[in-house]
């Protein structure tokens, strides 16, 4: 089976309507907005000399269809001058047509990743997101419409975000049935309007384990019911940890939620097969559930982890007021395990 290696290319701010208030782009790319077509070309040729045979471009880390259509078109064409055919991009909900839709999939693209991040409306307006929940779906309907696979990004402990409106966000991003989806938690980001809003106290994020509990909720339903969850948190980069002054940044965030669907999992009285080298996955982050699950794991030649059948697994189990029941189980272990390995 061919490896799909991506080529990264990002254009920074390139095309945002709006600067939401958490955002700092710039920040974790480094790439000036206003230097697009000459920024794509040098990363594209540094890209090109490592020898890789890259089957994929994509486009990140701004709001591609909301570029001028000149844009646009030169960025295309950089790209079909790499040979390579398949291309993706990530944009956001406000500047989703039939018309830049029917000329990317013209253009060779055949991924598109919205960035939902909320679907509460007070939500989204105090965050300066520049759309609504309905239009957002609506858009995300589109998309699914014109390309091959449609992935979502969502957000969590965003600014005046409640527990029950990240409930009922993924409640609704479970009606777009995303081939994919990537989940951030909100990290307050210095030089923000939202670092004012923490500054003052008018923000408070939530703690580690909340944001925790919380990615852990929406990657299980979400996982549970076919999506695939290719990312939980941002990349692990010095920037970030500079800039970072609050909120929820981790650089093991994927890690410490797949333990928590572990936890939930054993918890629950199932039971894995897993070949020895995978057997870190079954004992979690920092081996925390070794101890407590030695029995609950066998170890068997060329068995890998299935998180699909986990998290099904785990839903299925759940019963009546399963939402209730699965909040519990999230937060009771997100808590245990941050307290228990806060320091490794």
């Amino acid at each position: 089976m061919m490896n799909n290696n991506i080529l990264p290319v990002f254009i920074s701010f390139a095309g945002c309507t709006s600067r939401c208030i958490y955002c700092d782009q710039h920040r974790i790319t480094g790439v000036p907005p206003e230097e697009i077509i000459s920024s794509a070309k040098r990363q594209i040729a540094e890209h090109l000399s490592m020898g890789v045979k890259w089957t994929e471009l994509a486009f990140f880390g701004g709001s591609f269809t909301c570029l001028p259509v000149n844009i646009r078109h030169d960025l295309y064409a950089v790209a079909q001058e790499t040979g390579i055919r398949t291309l993706r991009f990530s944009t956001s909900p406000d500047c989703v047509n039939e018309e830049v839709l029917a000329e990317a999939v013209e253009n060779n693209v055949e991924i598109v990743e919205l960035g939902v991040q909320s679907l509460d409306d007070e939500v989204l307006k105090a965050n300066r997101r520049p759309y609504t929940s309905g239009e957002c779906m609506e858009a995300f309907k589109l998309v699914k419409k014109h390309v091959k696979k449609a992935g979502i990004q969502l957000m969590t402990g965003l600014y005046k975000e409640t527990d029950q409106a990240f409930t009922e966000t993924v409640n609704r991003a479970l009606l777009m049935n995303a081939d994919y989806a990537r989940i951030y938690p909100c990290v307050v980001l210095s030089g923000t309007e939202l670092a004012e809003k923490f500054a003052s106290g008018e923000h408070r994020p939530v703690s580690l384990a909340d944001s925790v509990a919380r990615c852990a909720y929406a990657y299980i339903l979400l996982t549970a019911a076919g999506t695939d969850v290719i990312r939980v948190g941002l990349h692990d980069s010095l920037s970030v940890k500079e800039s970072a002054v609050g909120g929820a940044y981790h650089p093991a965030m994927g890690e410490l939620v797949k333990t928590v669907a572990m936890a939930t999992f054993f918890k629950m009285g199932h039971k894995i097969k897993l070949d020895h080298k995978y057997l870190n996955v079954a004992y979690g982050y920092g081996g925390i559930l070794k101890k407590m699950n030695r029995d609950n794991v066998t170890v068997k030649a060329g068995e890998k982890p299935d998180f699909r059948d986990i998290c099904r697994k785990i839903t299925e189990s759940l019963g009546e007021d399963s939402q209730r029941k699965l909040k519990e189980q999230t937060v009771s272990h997100a808590e245990r395990l941050v307290s228990e390995t806060n320091n490794r």
